[in-house]
């Protein structure tokens, strides 16, 4: 099973750099700050910036968005790179949805099978 992936590059004031466009359009975002149209990207970015200059890495599992563009679950990859002269964040979005969706279900079937046993047990 192949899932879409989507890469993003900022600045290190949130600026969008570049974007591949493989999930959803950015065009109107070159240029442009993320972090009003990206409440969660806005919550951790100052996190980023400093974590991201002693870990190779940051990964976020299973992140729900309130954007029509992008309805589901996704997992957020963030690492720095050095392009265009300088440190940049690439950001990778995975669309993880339908493997979100099978561990949700499995969790909702397994909890619905442990209660259904516990009241016949009562």
């Amino acid at each position: 099973m192949t899932q879409a992936k989507q890469t993003l590059l900022l600045n290190s004031n949130a600026m969008l750099l570049h974007s591949c466009d493989s999930l959803f359009a950015t065009h109107q975002l070159i240029n442009q700050n993320l972090l009003p149209h990206f409440p969660f990207l806005e919550s951790i970015f100052d996190v980023l910036k400093r974590q991201l200059t002693t870990r190779e890495s940051i990964a976020f599992e299973g992140v729900a968005t309130k954007h029509k563009c992008l309805p589901g679950y996704y997992d957020y990859t963030f690492s720095l790179v050095q392009k265009f002269g300088q440190k940049i964040i690439k950001w990778q979005i995975l669309d993880a949805t339908e493997n979100h969706e099978k561990v949700k279900s499995y969790q909702q079937n397994y909890q619905e099978t442990i209660l259904l046993a516990s009241r016949s047990n009562e």
